[in-house]
């Protein structure tokens, strides 16, 4: 392969750089794997069977455990592989990965048999689809109506409804989450629908704003009989089990938002090269490089932390409760800044519905969705609300967990630990092993030269000062309404997400300190500085921005990225586009 993986690259990934590379360069408008292709089927709502059919190898059992059958290698190599499909067209994902819901249940509960048939399907390019929501109940789980009664044979009887099914409209198999009691979290219970009854319960199905050819299909289930061995765990863990499997679902999530994020940084590049105001590229203005510095900035800060809630499914699952909600705040909030940045350059040829401007408008409607997959952001702030509280009222749990091994991106990982996974959450190892990692980064980068190293040092300082006084602000917070109504924390919720991505960049620098990350020198703190300085501005309320001394240093590693055909990640993958080296193509898909 040309530019294999050598320096500014590490070669865990080298799986998901060749992936990328046989499917070539998407900017081809000839390549049936690039963007005219993907604005195509937009525009037909015609589902992505070609490329599903490319990447499904790679993608349709990568997040199941090699235990179980799957090809779950590390979280982190599956995130990638997701970012280099998901980047030519954000439909590629959901077709290929929205059984993960279901399956990471029937992983969790189910028997051998199920799983087994699951797994199965999975690799045959099958679909599980997940019913959990219905029309009159919308994020209430607790007040669903669809129901599983016992029938003197032993088996059940299924009555209700369910609706927006991921995939349902092509699904062989159907996992449903019913009530098997009156009241509580412990009132349901899951069953798994397999065979032609499936088909036989399907009713509508529904378009989506974006990720256009992805049926959202509806289910009615009229009494139909249900054998006893279809139910998936004991009777009233269901909402358990599908709370722990969302945590998975959440951090592979991310892979879309930052998949999204990076062609659209990759048009406005190629736009403000070529575009000219007043004779001059708009690249040359201040402002233009502001804007994207600040948009790469925001994505990698966002991938900090979803490269090590991926990695902490391996090390951590105990922690996924909080980490999963975090990620998924985060990228989500950032994706879309991104978009609005780019959109902001882009100016009245955002609005145009042809060449790269309809591209840079399908993935903005794409990304949008991500928001409201499997967990809306008030409920994903909530679970966030759960662990805040927790740790006010009694204390930071612990952790002893190295955050070396969790964020060293050349380590190999054990077998992932989805069977560890918990809806209560066990201690946090990014916020519990910042102060020492905080003491460690200032002692390595004091005795560096140059203003970089200097605004890294202070910016992780403020931010074990900012993490401290959030907590005790919560205390403060809980304490003033004791015997009271339960103080709204959403904000403060939200305020923690920023803070602990914040923390994740500076465990992931100081972890790969000796790599060449960014596709740079190896150590260089400009990153850190940029990532840590833009997430504290955010997390004090206000946009996401970039202190301006850090705008050329990341304008520059953005520009750099690109020109040279590689991912905008620390890991900085060679891309397809890597073959054109030193050109550009133009904006044009």
């Amino acid at each position: 392969m040309t530019g294999a993986l050598e320096t500014g690259t590490l070669t865990r990934f080298a799986a998901a750089a060749e992936l990328d590379r046989s499917l070539g360069d998407p900017a081809d408008g000839r390549n049936p794997y690039g963007f005219r292709a993907a604005v195509a089927r937009d525009e037909a709502a015609a589902f992505p069977a070609a490329l599903a059919a490319a990447v499904g190898p790679a993608l349709r059992r990568s997040y199941v455990p090699r235990a179980d059958g799957g090809t779950l290698s590390g979280g982190d190599e599956t995130l990638m592989t997701v970012r280099v499909a998901a980047r030519r067209d954000l439909t590629v994902m959901p077709a290929t990965m929205f059984s993960i819901t279901a399956a990471t249940c029937v992983l969790l509960a189910g028997d051998a048999g199920q799983r087994q048939r699951v797994v199965e399907l999975l690799g045959r390019g099958g679909a599980v689809g997940f019913a959990m929501t219905e029309v009159e109940h919308g994020s209430d789980l607790l007040a669903n109506a669809c129901r599983l009664e016992p029938c003197d044979n032993g088996g059940y009887r299924l009555w209700g409804a369910k609706w927006l099914v991921g995939l349902g409209d092509r699904a062989e198999a159907l996992l449903v989450c019913a009530r098997t009691g009156q009241r509580g979290p412990g009132a349901f219970t899951l069953v798994l629908l397999e065979g032609p009854l499936v088909a036989a319960c399907r009713t509508e199905v529904r378009p989506s704003s974006g990720m256009r050819g992805i049926g959202l299909a509806g289910f009615d289930f009229a009494g139909i009989p249900v054998p006893a061995d279809a139910l998936v765990g004991p009777v009233g863990r269901g909402l358990d089990v599908a709370m722990r499997a969302m945590q998975h679902v959440r951090v592979m999530s991310t892979g879309a938002n930052l998949a999204a994020a990076d062609s659209a940084l990759r048009w406005a590049l190629d736009f403000t090269a070529a575009h000219r105001v007043a004779g001059k590229p708009l690249a040359a203005m201040a402002q233009t490089r502001r804007q994207l510095a600040t948009a790469a900035t925001a994505l990698l800060a966002m991938e900090a932390g979803a490269l090590g809630a991926a990695r902490a499914l391996h090390l951590a699952p105990e922690a996924e409760g909080l980490w999963s909600s975090v990620v998924k705040q985060v990228c989500t909030d950032a994706s879309a800044d991104v978009f609005q940045r780019c959109g902001d350059l882009l100016g009245t040829h955002a609005l145009l519905r042809d060449g790269f401007a309809a591209a840079f408008d399908t993935f903005r409607r794409d990304n949008a969705v991500v928001r409201h997959i499997d967990t809306g952001p008030v409920a994903n702030l909530r679970l966030v609300t759960t662990s805040l509280t927790q740790w006010a009222l009694t204390g930071q749990p612990g952790s002893t967990l190295d955050t070396a091994a969790l964020f060293d991106l050349s380590g190999v990982l054990p077998e992932a630990r989805l069977d560890a996974l918990t809806v209560a959450g066990r201690g946090d190892p990014v916020t519990c092993g910042l102060p020492v990692i905080v003491d460690r980064v200032r002692a390595e980068l004091s005795t560096v030269d140059g203003p970089f190293a200097a605004a890294a040092v202070q910016a992780v300082a403020r931010l074990r000062t900012a993490l401290v006084g959030q907590l005790s602000r919560v205390a403060g917070l809980l304490e003033s309404r004791r015997g009271g109504a339960a103080p709204d924390l959403l904000e403060e919720s939200e305020r923690f997400c920023f803070l602990h991505a914040a923390a994740s960049c500076v465990h992931l620098w100081w972890a790969n300190r000796h790599k060449p990350l960014l596709g740079g020198a190896a150590g260089d703190p400009h990153w850190l500085a940029a990532t840590v300085s833009i997430l504290l501005a955010r997390a004090e309320g206000g946009t996401w921005r970039l202190p301006a001394d850090l705008v050329e240093p990341m304008y520059l590693s953005l520009d750099r990225l690109h020109a040279d055909g590689r991912l905008i990640s620390v890991a900085a993958l060679p891309l397809a586009e890597h073959d054109r080296v030193g050109t550009r193509k133009g904006c044009t898909p």
